[in-house]
């Protein structure tokens, strides 16, 4: 009997994904995620509850919320970072759910460039060597790593700044210095979890308004998390959350 159940199991997950229906034009997909976090016996928090977007390649995506909405859980299932408890992550058309770690290091190092709030940049590293970490991580050759880390450094202005400490560096050029290591290994999509979080509104503004030329110069795929209404409506596309749902979705003409 236990070996029937086993099968039965196995015949649903497989039917599940079936059931999808892919679109071949989107960069991301996702399918009645779901992520519930057991506190203790009895407690549960829902952080997401049914949610399915897609997310076009070339596409510049917003999702905005407040605090506890279920953004950056979003995130972290479509990043590889996380499972969800149901559901499903499809990028560019391949299940991440069918991955195992070796196969999602893999997507994280190569598909996927991720922009954090708190730069996350090695303090006694400098820019040059901050950007060129994910490339020397992915066994790239010295001569592209070489030429990459100098085209994205120009890309994001700080060419002339290689040499300088993430101390010797202004916040806004510590997130310019992130966004070219995200982009070094020119992967298909850009994640950027609240990147403007710990800068001024001017320098904010600076900062997505460059994601958004990389996005149109590039054709650079990317989904950014944050809380401001007036950096989220500086994407193509918003999406509302609250109480982990999508509530609503605003196209903003940009």
């Amino acid at each position: 009997m236990r070996k029937s159940k086993k099968g039965n199991e196995a015949s649903q997950v497989i039917q599940e994904v079936k059931d999808y229906e892919l679109d071949p034009e989107a960069m991301i997909q996702t399918f009645e995620l779901a992520k519930i976090y057991n506190i203790t016996e009895g407690i549960e928090i829902r952080a997401l509850n049914g949610v399915s977007i897609d997310v076009k390649k070339g596409e510049f995506v917003s999702v905005m919320g407040p605090s506890g909405s279920g953004k950056t859980t979003l995130l972290n299932m479509i990043g590889a970072l996380d499972n969800p408890t149901s559901g499903a992550v499809y990028i560019n058309r391949t299940n991440v759910a069918h991955m195992d770690d070796k196969q999602r290091t893999n997507l994280r190092l190569k598909e996927i460039g991720f922009i954090f709030q708190f730069y996350n940049l090695v303090p006694v590293l400098s820019a040059y060597e901050n950007v060129e970490l994910p490339m020397l991580f992915a066994g790239k050759p010295k001569q592209e790593i070489e030429k990459n880390v100098n085209k994205f450094l120009d890309v994001v202005g700080l060419n002339e700044k290689r040499d300088h400490l993430p101390s010797e560096l202004s916040g806004g050029e510590q997130q310019r210095v992130a966004i070219a290591r995200a982009l070094c290994n020119e992967p298909s999509i850009l994640i950027a979890d609240e990147p403007t979080g710990e800068l001024d509104t001017k320098m904010g503004m600076e900062i997505v308004k460059l994601l958004r030329e990389l996005n149109l110069e590039l054709h650079q795929t990317i989904l950014m998390v944050t809380h401001d209404p007036s950096i989220g409506a500086l994407a193509e596309r918003m999406l509302k959350m609250r109480d982990g749902k999508i509530i609503d979705t605003i196209i903003t003409n940009n």
